[in-house]
């Protein structure tokens, strides 16, 4: 397992902050803000919208930037899972086969879709799954599921083994959510993610894995290294939440109404 480390300063290899969102879910950067932020801070990015793709496969397809084509699914059983592909075109087959016909109209971070079914159609085609935010509150946290009972303890051993990896560091979860990530880490033997959750500009790259140069001279080999976790250490640095918090409250109040607006014209 990569070292950790709350410091990039004298760090070698690129960053690959692997948990990003942009306008197409809910954060604000646009694509060309992402690219900026790629160039001027040498870091590359997975960018992982909320059930959508459309934002990622176009990041991939301009090749401004080096970027890892991916998603967070969330799921019925409330789990979300980031998935990554070396292609945009098996990015885009995921979500047309294993999401698309599971989305709500009025709510952007949850789906239809059941988690195993998520992590089975992901492999079919070749991804990488990384359970997000694992101790996050609520129906996000393996604990909440463990507690529910012996039922819902085989559920989540399940999607346990059925994982590529689980994200051990997310710089948009509080610090408490992150130290238990770390002690689960003590006892379960799979390689990590990590990312900034980022919603905006300014906190893209802030955490993330380092590769070295070799593994990451195309979105193949970034790929490759993500799968074979060759990180060589994990940047932690703890995001801001006074500014995300309010960022992701409108964009999904807004993305609500407008699904119920959408709802009541199609049913008058």
């Amino acid at each position: 397992m990569p070292r950790s480390s709350d410091q990039s300063a004298g760090s070698h290899g690129l960053l690959v902050d692997l948990h990003s969102h942009s306008r197409y879910s809910d954060g604000t950067a646009t694509l060309e803000e992402i690219e900026a932020a790629c160039q001027k801070r040498k870091i590359a990015v997975a960018l992982t919208d909320h059930n959508e793709v459309r934002g990622s496969v176009k990041l991939a397809s301009r090749a401004r930037a080096l970027t890892l084509p991916g998603i967070e699914v969330g799921t019925r059983e409330g789990l979300e899972f980031l998935v990554y592909f070396a292609d945009p075109g098996a990015l885009e087959d995921f979500f047309v086969r294993s999401i698309e016909p599971y989305l709500l109209s009025r709510f952007m971070v949850r789906s239809r879709a059941r988690s195993l079914g998520v992590i089975e159609g992901a492999h079919e085609l070749g991804g990488y799954v990384s359970l997000a935010h694992p101790f996050a509150p609520g129906r996000k946290s393996i604990d909440f599921h463990s507690r529910k009972g012996p039922r819902q303890q085989a559920f989540i051993t399940r999607v346990l083994a059925g994982i590529d990896a689980y994200e051990r560091f997310n710089g948009g979860v509080l610090s408490r959510s992150n130290d238990r990530a770390a002690e689960f880490s003590l006892g379960f033997d799979k390689p990590i993610t990590a990312g900034s959750d980022s919603h905006h500009p300014s906190s893209l790259g802030s955490c993330g894995i380092r590769y070295a140069a070799a593994a990451t001279a195309g979105r193949a080999d970034l790929f490759a290294a993500v799968a074979a976790n060759s990180g060589t250490e994990v940047v932690t640095r703890q995001g801001k939440h006074f500014r995300t918090v309010p960022i992701i409250a409108l964009k999904h109040t807004t993305f609500f109404v407008r699904g119920r607006q959408a709802s009541r014209r199609k049913h008058h």
